[in-house]
């Protein structure tokens, strides 16, 4: 009887001690997760600060390097007063192509609608009485680019302010312009200096360079410098 007691007593030993081991093992597993999970949560902090830091250098580069139309897909360029569907002349110059409205946000909007060559330029629907243009210079013509605009800022602004225009030939030789602007529907042709265009109402330009008639015949190069607040855009013409 003494060593049945013996063992049963030495059995209850070992379980109490199996039990407490058991006991402290579980007991440590919830620290070891809290310090795992607290390393992680440092991580997940460190990254976080990071993309945080990443996202803001975008938006301020976004915000201070325009975007072409071409490579955005025809929006607006970045920037305060950005300009819509102006893409890449190939020469460093924004290019404003025609037909292609140019949007200059709360200014203006403009469109190269037509270039011409001739000895006599006429406004676009002559009436009864109109004025017209013509080279007196032998051996000259007249070179006529049109440019449709739309006023939209919030008061009147003078035509002759609008645009200025220069032209080049064979990448060197330059010729300035003067304009005109249609009025009654394209009937007549008025001086620019005295006109203006209303707010969120159209005015047609027309700018007229002479140059030698070898310009409108020659094959070489040509390009008119249209600059429009300040911001030169090219406009290829051949």
């Amino acid at each position: 009887m003494k060593r049945k007691t013996g063992g049963l007593l030495a059995a209850a030993v070992l379980l109490a001690v199996m039990i407490a081991g058991c006991s402290s093992g579980n007991s440590a597993a919830p620290g070891e997760d809290t310090e795992k999970l607290k390393t992680e949560i440092s991580k997940l902090q460190q990254e976080n600060a990071f993309l945080k830091a990443e996202n803001e250098r975008l938006r301020t580069l976004a915000a201070t390097v325009p975007v072409t139309a071409e490579e955005a897909g025809g929006v607006k360029l970045a920037g305060e007063a950005g300009s819509g569907n102006a893409a890449a002349s190939g020469d460093g110059e924004p290019a404003i192509v025609k037909g292609t409205p140019l949007v200059v946000e709360g200014i203006g909007e403009y469109t190269i609608t037509s270039t011409s060559f001739g000895k006599k330029i006429m406004p676009s629907n002559p009436g009864s009485f109109y004025t017209y243009y013509e080279a007196k210079e032998p051996g000259t013509t007249y070179l006529a680019i049109t440019l449709k605009v739309k006023n939209l800022g919030g008061e009147a602004v003078d035509a002759d302010a609008i645009a200025d225009v220069e032209v080049k030939y064979d990448n060197k030789y330059e010729y300035s312009t003067f304009s005109a602007l249609e009025e009654n529907g394209g009937e007549d042709f008025t001086y620019t200096s005295i006109s203006e265009i209303e707010p969120l109402k159209n005015g047609t330009l027309v700018f007229l360079a002479e140059v030698p008639d070898e310009v409108e015949t020659g094959g070489k190069p040509l390009y008119a410098s249209v600059k429009i607040e300040g911001e030169t855009y090219r406009y290829n013409i051949r």
